[in-house]
């Protein structure tokens, strides 16, 4: 079939990216309930047992706390670093666990992870690039600001899927404290629509064929403005390069379609 991905969720309710050739099935992140990670899995034609590991980019539980529940009686490889195991929390069996490092390369099922430091509030938050067959897929997520290395790692991407969590007035204005509105806007919060409009204006390299919105939050952004946003700025460049690229968003209580390479 191919090089694929689906997202199953994105948005503080969870996030779980499913990537795929067909035959070897990686979940990145599983911040839905085990239950509902099974759901959608099923949804999309794969049982939970054909999983073929877990790839995990942080502890927060938007992106973890399915973990346990899901893989509980499956023998499934979990790949994620030390300190975020231990501050996860998560009743993992010690002989599923595999260790990995932000600059330490590793292999699942013919798939090639990148893994790299990225800018946020966790103890060791990771972006992840997975290659296949020739193909590139750039997962970003949880970042308060795209950091030189980032953008380093995003370039040369056929597919990216980057946070485009708040509009800055909506979250300046919202129903959150001030300190919860500091934390999301600091470099080591969310990523605005605003940040994501400059990236797509000005360091974008328009190799990628989709561009995916994703983790958006609720309270402060709209799937509009995000979407208009980023669309103004990828627009604002060469015609052939908005022709190529198609911006997507992927909304948190539904699973996306699937982008297939």
């Amino acid at each position: 079939m191919g090089f694929y991905f689906t997202l199953l969720g994105s948005g503080s309710s969870g996030n779980t990216t499913l990537v795929s050739d067909g035959s070897t099935h990686i979940l990145v992140d599983v911040g839905l309930s085990g239950r509902e990670t099974a759901r959608r899995l099923r949804e999309c034609g794969i049982e939970p047992e054909e999983v073929s590991a877990i790839v995990i980019s942080h502890e927060h539980g938007d992106h973890c706390r399915g973990v346990a529940p899901f893989a509980k009686n499956l023998d499934i490889p979990v790949f994620m670093t030390s300190e975020v195991l231990r501050c996860s929390g998560i009743n993992l069996n010690p002989a599923n666990h595999r260790p990995i490092n932000a600059g330490d390369p590793f292999e699942v099922g013919g798939f090639h992870f990148t893994c790299f430091s990225v800018p946020h509030d966790s103890v060791d938050p990771l972006g992840f690039i997975v290659e296949k067959d020739g193909v590139k897929l750039g997962i970003v997520l949880d970042l308060g600001y795209l950091s030189n290395l980032v953008l380093e790692r995003l370039r040369g991407c056929d597919g990216i899927i980057l946070e485009s969590n708040h509009d800055v007035q909506m979250l300046k204005v919202g129903p959150y404290p001030w300190a919860l509105k500091q934390r999301v806007m600091s470099r080591r919060g969310h990523l605005s629509n605003d940040s994501v409009a400059k990236y797509l204006e000005s360091d974008f390299d328009g190799k990628a064929r989709h561009v995916i919105l994703a983790h958006l939050s609720k309270k402060n952004n709209l799937p509009e403005l995000a979407l208009l946003s980023a669309r103004r700025a990828l627009e604002s460049r060469s015609g052939s390069m908005a022709l190529h690229t198609k911006l997507e968003l992927a909304r948190p209580d539904q699973i996306s379609k699937t982008y297939r390479y």
